[in-house]
């Protein structure tokens, strides 16, 4: 049997309500946690959007200590760490 593990949007980032995994086809937003296979986890934990100047963690997961700092600062592309992601405007 698969571990289970919940998941939604890290609340610091700010600028989106909801972000859509494009390979499952999962729904995640800031409110609710949702319960992923700990394989999709693992595919999407690292993911980061670029907010402003800083890069923050798409995702975040109930079983992991939540990281207090914004995130990296950088000038890479981040379109290639969110390719998994449609991530819908704010409305």
């Amino acid at each position: 049997m698969n571990k289970k593990i919940k998941v939604k949007v890290n609340p610091l980032l700010l600028d989106k309500s909801s972000v859509k995994d494009t390979v499952s086809d999962i729904q995640f937003n800031h409110k609710d946690w949702v319960e992923v296979d700990a394989e999709i986890w693992e595919r999407l934990k690292d993911a980061k959007y670029k907010q402003g100047k800083t890069k923050v963690f798409v995702l975040i997961c109930n079983e992991e200590e939540p990281d207090k700092s914004i995130t990296d600062t950088d000038k890479e592309s981040v379109e290639e760490e969110v390719e998994d992601f449609f991530i819908a405007e704010e409305e």
